[in-house]
């Protein structure tokens, strides 16, 4: 559907041939014709003048038969239907000029109608996040089926639905016509299927991401009131059902589950889904009863759209927060502290019940490596004296925090202290205040920083459902960061008037390094990832690309685990050589001021040579400069290695320039990896 401004033009233009030009002159937006005829034409709206223009238009609203394993001779008799789904989508002016422009994401859909109708809001809501969204659509087929889309379409991102009519038919539309021991049957048929189905998608998607849709539970149940009584009552199959596919999807890291039950108990399955009016199997939308054309209501493509692109930020680590920064009075409690003190903490109040939600909610980001911070005005001595006595199992305490800046001065300047201090990028923080004043002003002289708008009560869910909050699957290093960021904060202190190698040998600093295992494939990519300021080339990857790389002739890849006697840091550096080259090198900012990178360094390459140091003559290394990565640009320098050229690339021409690591202030000790925990 066109805006009606350009109404003049389409029957103007109908039946004839015509180039751009021509378009453009009856276009009543000249500046917006060339992105609306770019549009109509992706559309099939506009075709070349040889082609057959509603032959064109049918292909491109049709879903081919062979696409979903289907003999096309036989597709009548088939169980997919043929019909495109979809709902007209309104082509605006604005969305027009959005289309083509932004980061291209592919999106490869594998599943019934429910997904067909995702494609228009996954087109709208990418535009909202700088994503030019494309998308292809197949009905679900054999494993074979799905690998040649996936090599042809080479998606971004890949979706799969499990196939209504094989399997959510036969559990759910028969369930109250068979027996417990069928429907048991079938749940194991059903199971075997999807591990199957499941494991030829992650080796078809060779490291791209791939989301898989578990089942949400219908708003009924055809047992009823008593679907306990049944031993495989549907609550159970969904249940079972679920619980699989997470166990099939764990398998692999660039696998996600598309949590439809999630989805139902936000939103309700009544607003979703189709069941109170539908047979159970049929799984599809919400409907307008008297709405005769085969349609869903809006809600359910919305929400699984969002899923989608929010899967895929979350996925790639996109626009990360690392940091969030609170207010104190009226924000992470009611009043002011130094002056009420804590007894709300007692009372029954939904304003406490809010209050220790949000503490909770933080909590949670902790768990996950999100540092915390408060930014406050007010007096720290009594802030701090009157909270440290405060006692509940769901309050934070000051020390879950890495850095407290409650002074009289403007937020913003607290604010800007704290992400120097850690090293942190505005755009990596978000902001939370009860006081839109106080937001204004951090926005006006931080326009980088991310605040939370609305009431304090809405902080809770964004903090729980925002993926840049979500940095991948849970790691003892993330869930260790606030403790060892405090430890690195405090070794600063202790050493910024002492002697360097003097305090580093006080310190008891210990580098172990060793060849990577399967085990560590996934912290060390997301070392490669997260880390943006001690990185020589910022390389991105996955645990599956790694895996790869690693079969490649000589090929290594080094892990560190770093400790001094404030904290155990964990694996905290990561360091790839291919074909002769540092190809990528990443320690996490927790230890770059224990000076632990050359000594990684040198062992990690002594390491690879075997007990050979000339076979390290011409060994290369390079440095690719970011805005972010000043820390890593004299490793090789340091190392020994000479600069071989204006564009960052180093060599070491004599091995026996490399430190000698028994005369540096830090214990290395190299080592095999012989399990999880690290040499």
């Amino acid at each position: 559907m066109l805006d009606a401004p350009w109404e003049h033009l389409v029957r103007g233009l109908s039946d004839a041939s015509f180039g751009q030009e021509a378009f453009t002159a009856l276009a009543p937006d000249a500046e917006a014709a060339p992105a609306v005829f770019r549009a109509l034409v992706e559309r099939h709206l506009i075709v070349p003048a040889d082609v057959d223009e509603e032959a064109s238009l049918r292909a491109s609203l049709a879903d081919r038969p062979e696409s979903s394993g289907q003999d096309p001779a036989g597709t009548s008799a088939g169980s997919w239907p043929v019909t495109r789904y979809g709902l007209p989508q309104q082509l605006t002016t604005a969305a027009a000029a959005a289309s083509g422009t932004g980061e291209p994401v592919r999106v490869l859909l594998i599943g019934g109608c429910v997904t067909q109708f995702t494609e228009e809001p996954l087109h709208a809501l990418g535009r909202e996040l700088g994503l030019d969204v494309r998308t292809e659509h197949m009905w679900p087929g054999p494993s074979a089926e799905l690998t040649r889309a996936i090599a042809r379409t080479r998606p971004d991102v890949t979706v799969y639905q499990p196939g209504v009519q094989p399997f959510l038919t036969g559990l759910f539309d028969g369930a109250h016509t068979s027996g417990d021991e069928e429907r048991a049957r079938t749940l194991a048929l059903m199971k075997s299927a999807l591990t199957v189905t499941i494991r030829a998608l992650a080796e078809a998607l060779d490291g791209s991401l791939g989301l898989v849709h578990n089942v949400g539970s219908p708003a009924l149940s055809p047992f009823g009131r008593f679907d306990f009584a049944e031993e495989y009552g549907l609550r159970r199959v969904v249940g079972e059902l679920n619980a699989h596919i997470d166990h099939c999807v764990r398998q692999h890291a660039n696998l996600m589950v598309v949590d439809e039950e999630r989805l139902v108990a936000r939103h309700g399955a009544p607003a979703l889904f189709d069941d109170l009016v539908f047979p159970f199997g049929h799984h599809g939308g919400s409907v307008d009863p008297l709405d005769e054309r085969p349609h869903q209501l809006p809600a359910l493509g919305h929400a699984l759209a969002g899923e989608y692109l929010a899967c895929l930020c979350a996925h790639r680590a996109a626009g990360q927060i690392k940091l969030v920064i609170t207010d104190l009075d009226g924000t992470l409690w009611p009043g002011i502290a130094a002056d009420d003190g804590f007894d709300w903490v007692d009372g029954d109040a939904t304003s406490r019940w809010m209050h220790l939600g949000l503490h909770q909610a933080l909590s949670v980001l902790k768990s996950r490596g999100v540092l915390l911070a408060t930014s406050s005005k007010g007096d720290a001595h009594a802030t701090l004296g009157v909270w440290e006595k405060a006692d509940n199992r769901l309050l934070l305490s000051p020390d879950d925090f890495v850095l407290h800046r409650i002074t009289w001065e403007a937020k913003s300047s607290g604010i800007a202290d704290i992400c120097a201090r850690l090293g942190f990028a505005p755009d990596q923080v978000l902001f939370l205040d009860d006081n839109p004043v106080e937001r204004a002003e951090v926005a006006t002289a931080l326009p980088g920083v991310r605040i939370a708008g609305g009431p304090v009560h809405g902080f809770r869910e964004l903090l729980l459902s925002s993926p840049a909050l979500e940095g991948g699957r849970r790691t003892r290093e993330a869930a260790r960061r606030t403790e060892t960021t405090r430890a690195m904060l405090h070794r600063e202190e202790l050493g910024a008037e002492v002697d360097r190698d003097a305090f580093l040998r006080s310190l008891g600093v210990e580098v172990r390094v060793a060849r990577a295992g399967e085990e560590h494939l996934a912290r060390a990519a997301e070392l490669f990832n997260r880390t943006n300021q001690f990185t020589t080339t910022a390389w991105r990857t996955t645990p599956e690309e790694l895996r790869r790389v690693l079969t490649e002739p000589d090929t290594r890849l080094h892990v560190a685990y770093v400790s001094d006697r404030f904290a155990d840091y964990g694996l905290t550096g990561a360091c790839l050589v291919r074909d002769g080259e540092v190809t990528a090198f990443a320690l996490s900012c927790r230890v770059i001021g224990l000076d632990v990178a050359v000594p990684f360094l040198v062992a990690a390459v002594r390491d690879g040579a075997g007990g050979e140091p000339g076979r390290l003559a011409g060994l290369g290394g390079r440095i690719t400069a970011t805005d972010r990565n000043t820390p890593a640009r004299e490793l090789f320098l340091n190392a020994g290695f000479a600069a071989a050229d204006d564009e960052g690339r180093h060599v070491l021409t004599d091995p026996g320039r490399l430190p000698d690591l028994s005369a540096l202030p830090v214990t290395v000790v190299s080592a095999s990896l012989t399990g999880p925990g690290g040499p």
